[in-house]
């Protein structure tokens, strides 16, 4: 077997507000790069519910070395904030694509 084949087993242990859970089983990945990837995908796919200000990834290797933690990436709390309308009517985030639609509908 090819050293590229070798497989580490990787931790996704989750934080908000005062709760936490810890990963206690893992999840196998080739190399930190890819273990890294699949939490921000966590954190993302979990944020989308969660609340944005205190959710966090802690992604530990498998000896329980800390190697990252992880927030959900800014435009999923974008998309959660027009979701639930934290942003007042009438604030454009993006005037151009606010013009191009606003003259696309007359």
């Amino acid at each position: 077997m090819g050293r590229g084949n070798i497989v580490q087993v990787y931790f996704f242990d989750l934080y908000w507000g005062d709760e936490r859970f810890v990963d206690e089983d893992g999840i196998s990945h080739f190399d930190d790069g890819s273990a890294l990837y699949y939490g921000q995908r966590i954190a993302d796919k979990i944020g989308r519910d969660a609340d944005y200000g205190s959710l966090k990834v802690h992604v530990r290797s498998g000896n329980g070395a800390l190697l990252a933690v992880i927030a959900p990436s800014d435009g999923r709390r974008r998309e959660q904030d027009a979701l639930i309308g934290r942003h007042g009517l009438g604030i454009l985030r993006r005037p151009v694509e606010a013009a191009i639609a606003l003259s696309t509908a007359w």
